[in-house]
């Protein structure tokens, strides 16, 4: 028994040995296939990424950026493969090949088109280099810069010292949105300090101020309409010690002047000032326009009362007031560094109404239409209300932060929540902080605005509803600079000081203005199309289907073959992200595998493509001599013997045995077998930000070692699947060099339905 049982296992282990030896012999005999369809699986990726940039640029994703995270469309390009391999079967089962052919035919040389076009254009199209725009000439302005009014155009403010305190003024001016002056108007300061100012843009005209006097100007001409004073002037004696404060209101801070329905029975002018005090309150002073406080050193002054009082966020508007102005005949719109809200205009505070005594210092909430309180480590460092990129009827106010966060929320009067935040807009962290200003201009002219962002970087010209960033200025601004257009010319201001006569130390801006050239600094993005390189690809394609049509012969079935499988991995890979295709190379897989092994109509389709000689499959010749006219043998694993019996006529014969010529011997992949794996690498590289090439390759790699596993399944000389090693080892190679180059962001894509 113990003989006879080592006996078996001598014999089993030679069986293994010589199964072994069978199995390495195979391989090395069969290593100039695999070698070469190994090569070809390489190259046609390789390829893949040398055309991504071009496929990328033109924005050639099937499904639109959204769509490149939705597992729905996975689910329609695995129904459409099932729907191409059924048809094929049915057509070559119904012995209609030549609807196969030619129907392929047409899908390849579309196709191979996907790969000669842009192959053209890279090599043909020389790159184009955005010219630099740059400033060529400057100015100076002695005037401080103060406001930015709805329209564009500016209000500019300054100091005029005479010999004494009673002679200080200043001067306002106004320059319309091209710089160019149209007014200015000096007001007298006394008994209040020039350097004190404010102005608030309303509907009536501009509102200025400083602690002792307010003006309101008429917006065109700058003509005087009101003057009011901030302190009590009817006990004042004309000394700078008498000109007391109001108790009731404090230092003006700001004010707007609004004008509201006349009277009924006198037909008399009313309107109010809406007052921000120092103690973040809003006082509503009705004013008359016949109503004049006489006084022994000044004229023209009018009178007004104070009705009403109201607190508001607490935005320090005391301090650097980003916005200020009249949005409408009831709201005030303001920001701050530490705040922006619409404050609605009341006519009327409301009493204490709570039991027990009313508190000291007591005071009505205002209301508010909209508040926005940035985190305190966040401060806003500009804002503005432009156009909406989307909607021109509509309006956008902005938030741009110390830390270059911006947000956006649309201004609609016609919804209950007229500031809705507006999630189109998706820059919010795309730019370096500090957010200096925020405008809306038409530098070309036509489809409207564009949407201006200056940051630490420079200026960003957003065009269009893609808000695509077609110009880039590398200038940085200020936060109390701003931006001009004048046609193609672009200025920009930078704060700066002078010396006036007096030595005194003064503020002004600079000036800064260059010419734009509409076609050489524009951004290039997007293909740039060549009608030479376009004649190129699509004759070259035309050739190689002619050749294919002509002679297929296995060097030109692999040449179209890889020309096609490039196209398609890098259109397919720009699609959808690497998540979301790992999930399609799964389910292709299993599919794959049931298609072999169990249903092995995936046999059929590669013997009926093998039939017609279409460059579906790649084909990778063992031996010298061989040419694929000739090949007539099925896919399926022979039943039949090599030897084949022919029986003599004459009974007494003997049978003769006749050998068959052993054809010329070739391995065949399907193209899908390249493309799966080449569409994870082509994604990883569209996809992931940083290190995403070695990502892909790491996956090509992966890809590689899967091809090796399969091939000592091809050596032994069975049809194999090939998705589930070749995408399996794709799949882990990927995971492995994300985990390594990128970490888990290299799998953090949100994917929808």
């Amino acid at each position: 028994m113990g003989e006879s049982s080592s006996t078996d296992h001598v014999k089993r282990v030679e069986r293994e040995l010589a199964k072994e030896d069978s199995l390495l012999s195979n391989m090395i005999e069969q290593a100039p296939g695999m070698i070469g369809m190994a090569f070809m699986f390489v190259i046609t990726i390789f390829l893949g990424i040398w055309l991504q940039p071009w496929f990328d640029a033109a924005g050639l994703q099937a499904f639109g950026e959204s769509g490149s995270r939705e597992v729905r469309w996975i689910a329609l390009e695995l129904v459409a493969i099932f729907a191409f391999t059924f048809l094929i079967l049915w057509l070559a089962k119904n012995h209609l090949q030549h609807f196969i052919k030619y129907g392929i035919l047409f899908v390849l040389f579309l196709a191979l088109c996907y790969t000669t076009v842009p192959g053209a254009h890279i090599l043909l199209v020389p790159e184009v280099e955005t010219e630099a725009f740059i400033f060529t000439d400057s100015e100076d302005v002695e005037d401080d810069l103060f406001a930015v009014n709805s329209d564009g155009s500016i209000i500019t403010h300054k100091v005029m010292y005479g010999n004494n305190t009673s002679e200080h003024s200043f001067i306002i001016s106004k320059r319309s949105a091209d710089a160019s002056f149209e007014w200015s108007v000096e007001l007298d300061t006394y008994p209040g300090i020039p350097e004190q100012f404010a102005v608030i843009e309303g509907d009536y005209g501009y509102t200025v101020n400083n602690n002792a006097w307010i003006w309101t100007l008429d917006k065109d001409s700058g003509e005087i309409l009101s003057k009011y004073a901030c302190f009590n002037l009817e006990d004042w004696d004309g000394s700078l010690v008498n000109a007391t404060e109001l108790p009731e209101i404090g230092p003006c801070v700001s004010v707007l002047e609004v004008i509201e329905d006349a009277e009924a029975d006198s037909g008399q002018r009313k309107g109010a000032l809406y007052i921000l005090t120092g103690q973040n309150t809003i006082v509503r002073s009705e004013t008359f326009a016949d109503s004049i406080i006489e006084s022994d050193y000044v004229d023209n002054v009018g009178f007004h009362r104070n009705v009403a009082e109201w607190s508001y966020p607490q935005l320090q508007s005391n301090g650097e007031v980003l916005l200020s102005r009249q949005y409408d005949s009831n709201s005030l719109l303001l920001a701050t560094p530490f705040g922006a809200a619409m404050i609605e205009l009341e006519l009327a505070s409301s009493p204490y109404t709570d039991q027990g005594p009313k508190p000291p210092g007591w005071v009505d909430s205002c209301s508010l239409e909209w508040v926005y309180i940035p985190k305190s480590q966040d401060l806003i460092s500009s804002f503005n209300v432009v156009t909406n990129p989307w909607d021109d009827s509509l309006e956008l106010a902005m938030a741009g932060h110390e830390g270059g966060e911006i947000n956006a929320w649309v201004i609609d009067d016609e919804i209950d929540e007229i500031f809705e935040e507006e999630e189109r807009f998706r820059g919010g962290d795309s730019f370096e902080g500090p957010i200096a200003y925020i405008a809306n201009f038409d530098l070309d002219d036509h489809n409207g605005d564009e949407l201006w962002i200056a940051d630490g970087d420079g200026i960003h010209g957003l065009f269009f509803e893609s808000l695509t960033e077609y110009v880039t200025i590398d200038v940085e601004l200020d936060r109390e600079s701003i931006m001009f257009l004048d046609g193609n010319t672009i200025k920009t201001t930078r704060n700066a000081e002078y010396q006036d006569p007096s030595n005194n130390t003064l503020p002004m801006f600079v000036l800064h203005s260059g010419e734009f050239d509409y076609d050489t600094m524009y951004n290039i993005y997007g293909i740039q199309w060549d009608d030479m390189a376009f004649f190129v690809g699509i004759g070259l394609a035309v050739l190689l289907m002619t050749a294919l049509m002509i002679r297929p012969e296995w060097y030109i079935v692999n040449t179209v073959g890889v020309l096609v499988g490039a196209g398609v991995i890098v259109m397919l890979g720009v699609t959808f992200v690497p998540t979301l295709i790992v999930i399609f190379m799964v389910l292709a897989a299993i599919y794959d595998a049931w298609a072999v092994y169990r249903s092995k109509h995936m046999l059929d389709l590669a013997d009926t493509m093998i039939g017609l000689n279409l460059p579906i499959l790649l084909v990778a010749p063992q031996e010298s001599g061989y040419s694929m006219l000739d090949e007539k043998d099925s896919i399926r694993p022979s039943e039949s013997k090599e030897e084949v019996s022919v029986e003599s006529n004459a009974e007494s014969s003997p049978k003769q045995v006749v050998k068959r010529k052993k054809p010329k011997e070739a391995m065949f992949m399907g193209l899908g077998d390249v493309i799966f794996p080449g569409m994870l690498v082509i994604s990883c590289v569209n996809y992931i930000s940083e290190s995403g090439l070695a990502v892909g390759i790491s996956a090509l790699i992966g890809g590689l070692i899967g091809y090796l596993v399969l091939m000592t399944y091809v050596a032994s000389g069975r049809p194999q699947a090939g998705l589930p090693l070749l995408n399996g080892g794709a799949i882990l190679g990927y995971i492995v060099g994300g985990l390594i180059f990128v970490g888990s962001a290299a799998f953090s894509f949100g994917i929808t339905l």
